[in-house]
């Protein structure tokens, strides 16, 4: 009716009118189907509050005008005739009639209290301030719908203010009482048929569910969560509650413990080949540095047959204007540069004598002990002063022995990787050797070009990697048993070995690496987790059954030492300690345990996802619950004037 217009609802209600004055007349009974309709109808209008008997009249008061100006009765008698009509349906389906107005009456207030919840008490405040704030929503809603009902009789306004007083002070007592035993059925009923979807036992799946999202964790996000962390990655892993819950199971004998235990214990026997699979495929093959220098300087003496093969082709070279430039700075240095000049310069002569040298063969064993001397000579001056030199005997040398150049470009090729061998197993230091990430991005950029005669890149580049392959392998090597100390020295502090990572073997292939790591850090975390608390709770429950137990530290004695916060964190933790000590507890059978135990370690995923899903909602109230016990209560104290 409340989607017809108003000219609609006056041709139905003249037309129910006129039908019934047609039974009224031909002496049918007043509780045929027709009648018991009509009493419905009329009742389910009447029971709105306030305005209901006045939509009611105002609709039999249009039917009769109608009527009468088609008939030789007057207004009156047609009215009269309406409402003994009414009478005797009523009489006649009283029970019919009460309920559609209790019907009425509560679909009539659930859209005033959706619309105003604070007027009915479900605003903010304490339970006292709601209750009397109802309470005077219910005294007017009573008094007008009295005042109405009765045509202003003032005692029946004043019986209708009590009665809707009363019964609204009690309305948001009652639907907080009513909703709480709805939710509880309710959550009843979906736990069941959410633990039947994911295969597990009904209590289980409470647990877990609880669990789940205490930890904050959302059902849809469960999967992905999963396997951002690996394959081996199991629903215990993803927060503290539910470790907890795989410790109090680990600390219970029976096969609930061998389940966690076993999975735990093997995921662990597997990390180091996980770890190692993955450092492969990311950072190529291991490899021994020693073993790769070793190699490097055997092709660096094989450039001995080819250099003697060079000198037999050169010629004496005038080497006066080198030592004549040495000479010169000697006799204006002083200090450490002066001496290590005065030593090149003595080089230059023929052995045991003071005579200068003509062979280039001299000149190019000058230079290569020049080259030592740099490798170690820390002097800033000293260094510029060889620098100086060796260029000067390089330049004779290029003139000397035609070929030399060519070789040199082979030989220092071979010196720069072995340089950068060493260079790379500093990489993943944390020490003042350690190059910053720029520097090392600067040094493989610059590594990778030739120098001198060299044609085609420098393998540099792969040298510094294998060098840091090596490092990692190290770590691993050192720190086998202790995942945590491998993470944390190969990732580092901060963001540095991250970055120096992705210089050498791509940003890609490093994240993967420390991807890997951190999953395998949580896994070693779980395991420590899961047997730590299993121990203690093992102990605890050992002492207690003993009559050793120390007592219980509770909230009085949290706050004692820590105050509000501490009171705070205690009282969470308790919460989580009431489902360890049920799991724990012989009033708990094998079979919860055991199904709880499979859920923590991942069992039927699919199925356990969609029994979360099913479950959502769980711990609120359905949505009318609270209005309509409002209504009823509102309408039970109206409906007493009635």
């Amino acid at each position: 009716m409340a989607e017809m217009t108003p000219e609609q609802q006056q041709a139905l209600a003249i037309a129910s009118a006129r039908l019934r004055l047609q039974s009224q007349q031909q002496g049918q009974p007043a509780d045929d189907a027709l009648s018991v309709a009509r009493t419905g109808v009329g009742g389910l209008i009447e029971g709105i509050p306030i305005v209901g008997p006045m939509i009611r009249g105002g609709t039999e008061r249009a039917a009769a005008a109608t009527l009468a100006a088609f008939s030789d009765e007057t207004y009156d008698q047609v009215m009269d005739r309406i409402h003994e009509a009414n009478r005797a349906e009523k009489e006649a389906n009283p029970i019919v009639d009460k309920g559609a107005q209790i019907t009425g009456a509560v679909a009539g207030t659930i859209p005033a209290i959706m619309a105003a919840p604070a007027a009915f008490g479900a605003g903010s405040g304490t339970l006292l301030l709601r209750s009397g704030i109802s309470g005077l929503t219910g005294a007017t809603i009573g008094g007008a719908d009295a005042g109405v009902r009765s045509e202003g009789d003032a005692e029946k306004i004043k019986e209708g203010m009590m009665l809707g007083g009363l019964f609204g002070l009690g309305g948001p007592v009652a639907g907080k009482v009513i909703g709480a035993g709805a939710r509880s059925l309710i959550d009843a009923l979906r736990t069941r048929t959410a633990a039947k979807v994911a295969g597990m036992d009904p209590q289980a799946f409470g647990y877990f569910r609880r669990a789940v999202t205490d930890d904050g964790i959302d059902a849809s996000t469960l999967p992905r969560k999963l396997m951002e962390m690996g394959p081996d990655a199991i629903p215990a892993d993803l927060g503290p509650n539910l470790q907890k819950q795989a410790g109090a199971l680990a600390a219970t004998p029976g096969p609930a413990q061998t389940t966690i235990r076993t999975t735990l214990a093997d995921r662990a026997a597997g990390a180091n080949a996980r770890i190692g699979q993955t450092i492969d495929e990311t950072t190529g093959r291991n490899i021994v540095p020693s073993e790769i220098q070793a190699d490097i300087a055997v092709n660096q003496h094989a450039h001995s047959p080819l250099y003697r093969e060079a000198f037999r082709e050169a010629t004496p070279y005038n080497t006066e204007p080198i030592a004549s430039a040495l000479e010169a700075d000697i006799s204006r240095l002083r200090g450490p540069a002066q001496a290590r000049l005065r030593q090149v310069r003595g080089m230059l002569n023929i052995a045991d004598s003071n005579v200068l040298s003509t062979d280039p063969a001299v000149m190019f064993q000058t230079r290569q002990a020049i080259d030592g001397l740099l490798k170690t000579e820390v002097d800033p001056k000293v260094i510029s002063a060889l620098v100086e030199a060796r260029q000067m005997l390089d330049d004779g040398l290029t003139r000397a022995v035609p070929r030399i150049k060519e070789l040199d470009a082979g030989y220092s090729e071979l010196a720069r990787q072995d340089e950068a061998v060493t260079r790379g197993q500093q990489v993943l230091d944390s020490g003042r050797t350690a190059p910053r990430p720029s520097e090392l991005a600067a040094e493989v950029e610059q590594g990778v070009q030739p120098q001198g005669m060299q044609i085609g890149p420098s393998a540099v580049p792969l040298r510094l990697s294998q060098g840091a392959r090596a490092e990692i392998d190290r770590i691993v090597g050192t720190n086998s048993n202790d995942i945590v100390a491998m993470n944390r020295l190969i990732k580092g502090e901060g963001d540095w070995n991250r970055a120096r990572l992705a210089t050498l073997f791509g940003p890609e292939k490093a994240e993967r690496l420390f991807k890997v790591l951190d999953n395998e850090s949580v896994y070693a975390d779980t395991a420590n987790t899961v047997t730590r608390n299993s121990e203690t709770a093992a102990r605890l429950a050992a002492q207690n059954e003993l009559g050793g137990g120390g007592g219980n530290f509770g909230v009085k004695e949290a706050f004692k030492a820590g105050g509000f916060l501490g009171a705070a964190r205690s009282a969470a933790i308790d919460k989580v300690d009431d489902i360890v000590k049920a799991l724990m507890s012989s009033n708990t059978g094998n079979v919860t345990r055991e199904s709880l135990a499979r859920a923590l370690i991942g069992e039927q995923r699919e199925k356990l996802v969609e029994g979360l899903m099913r479950a959502k909602g769980m711990g609120t109230t359905p949505t009318l619950v609270d209005p309509v016990v409002k209504a009823l209560l509102l309408n039970a104290g109206t409906a007493r004037t009635r």
